[in-house]
C-alpha cells in the first residue's frame, strides 16, 4: 500500500477504535519471524493483547482501549519456530488451533497440496478448480487431490516450515510457556459438508486427543469458520467454553461465546491494511464470511494468502 493508504488506514483505526467497544480476535495461519513482528506492533498500537482466559471479563467489562486475542490455526512447525519465539519477546499471549491428525501422521494438509498442483501446473486440475474445491465433501476433496497429485507427481515440500505439522512434543512446549492449545478439527474438513456423525466426531475426537496430550483443552475453532448451531452446541458440550468461526467482525459482549467472530490477517499484510481491514470489519457490515448461511468474503486477501474465501486455498 502507499503511505497515503497506509496512512488513512491508521486514520480509519484511530475513528474504529473511538466509536466500538469490545475488541478483536485475530486468525492468523503461518508467519515468520519478521511478519509476526510486523503484525504484533500494528495491533500493539489501537490494541491490548489479552490471554483467552481474560477474554469473558473483558467482554462483561469494556474498557476505553480495545483487546486483541491473537489465535493461529492449524498448527504448522513456523507457528513453533517463527511467531512464538516473537510473541514471547514482546510477552503477547496467543491461542493456537491444531488440526489433530496433521500433528499425529505429518501428511500436509489438504490446501497446501492443492496450493503445490495449481503453482506448478498453472492452473488447477478438472473437477479442483477454485470455486469448487469448498464446496466438496471431505473424501471427495482428498480423493481427486490424491489422483491429481499422482499422476502429476506433484507434493508440497513436506520440510518447508510454512508446510509441516508442529509434533505433539512442540505443543506440550507451546503449553508450558503459557499459549493456549485449543483443537481445530480432526482433519481440516469443512463440518458443515460432512455427514453429522463424522463432523460431531471430528469436533469430539480433536478435542480430546488435545486435551489428553497437552493437559486440557478448552477452545474449538471451527476449519474455514463454517458451523451450524447445533455443531457449535456439540463442541460446548465437548467442553469447548468458548468456539471461534471466521465471521470478520469485532466482538463485543452481545456476541455469544459459542459464536466468536474472528477476522483474518495474512503474512504480507502491513499496517496499512490491516488498519484497513479492521476498521472496516468495525462497521459489522462490510465483510461478510462463510457462516453455514452461505455467505462468502466481499474482502479479497492478497495472492499469497489464495482462496475465494481468504482461507488455505
Amino acid at each position: 500500500m502507499s503511505i497515503a493508504e497506509t496512512l488513512l488506514g491508521r486514520a480509519a483505526m484511530t475513528l474504529a477504535v473511538r466509536c466500538r467497544r469490545g475488541g478483536v480476535i485475530v486468525n492468523e495461519h503461518v508467519l515468520t519471524r519478521e511478519q509476526t513482528r510486523r503484525h504484533v506492533e500494528a495491533l500493539g498500537r489501537w490494541f491490548d493483547f489479552i490471554a483467552l482466559d481474560e477474554l469473558p471479563a473483558r467482554l462483561a467489562a469494556p474498557r476505553a482501549r480495545p483487546f486483541c486475542l491473537l489465535t493461529f490455526d492449524d498448527g504448522k512447525r513456523s507457528n513453533v519456530t517463527e511467531s512464538a519465539p516473537e510473541l514471547e519477546r514482546a510477552g503477547v499471549p496467543a491461542v493456537f488451533y491444531v488440526v489433530t491428525g496433521f500433528l499425529t501422521d505429518g501428511r500436509p494438509l489438504w490446501f497446501d497440496r492443492y496450493r503445490a498442483l495449481v503453482e506448478r501446473l498453472g492452473s488447477a486440475p478438472p473437477g479442483l478448480e477454485a470455486y469448487l474445491v469448498k464446496h466438496l465433501p471431505y473424501a471427495t476433496l482428498i480423493e481427486r487431490l490424491d489422483r491429481a497429485c499422482a499422476r502429476s507427481g506433484i507434493e508440497p515440500d513436506i520440510a518447508s516450515e510454512a508446510v509441516a505439522a508442529m509434533t505433539w512434543d512442540d505443543a506440550r512446549s507451546l503449553r508450558r510457556r503459557g499459549f493456549e492449545i485449543g483443537a481445530h478439527g480432526v482433519t481440516h474438513a469443512i463440518l458443515t459438508l460432512e455427514p453429522a456423525a463424522a463432523a460431531l466426531a471430528s469436533i469430539r475426537d480433536s478435542m480430546t486427543r488435545v486435551a489428553a496430550e497437552v493437559g486440557g483443552c478448552s477452545s474449538f475453532a471451527f476449519p474455514n469458520g463454517n458451523y451450524t448451531t447445533e455443531l457449535a452446541d456439540h463442541a460446548r458440550s465437548c467442553g469447548a467454553s468458548t468456539v471461534m468461526t471466521v465471521e470478520p467482525t469485532w466482538v463485543d459482549s452481545r456476541r455469544p461465546c459459542w459464536r466468536l467472530p474472528r477476522i483474518q490477517i495474512f503474512g504480507p499484510d502491513g499496517p496499512g491494511r490491516i488498519g484497513w481491514k479492521l476498521s472496516l470489519a468495525a462497521t459489522g457490515a462490510i465483510l461478510a464470511s462463510p457462516d453455514g448461511t452461505g455467505r462468502e468474503y466481499t474482502w479479497r486477501s492478497p495472492p499469497e494468502a489464495g482462496g475465494r474465501n481468504g482461507r488455505g486455498a
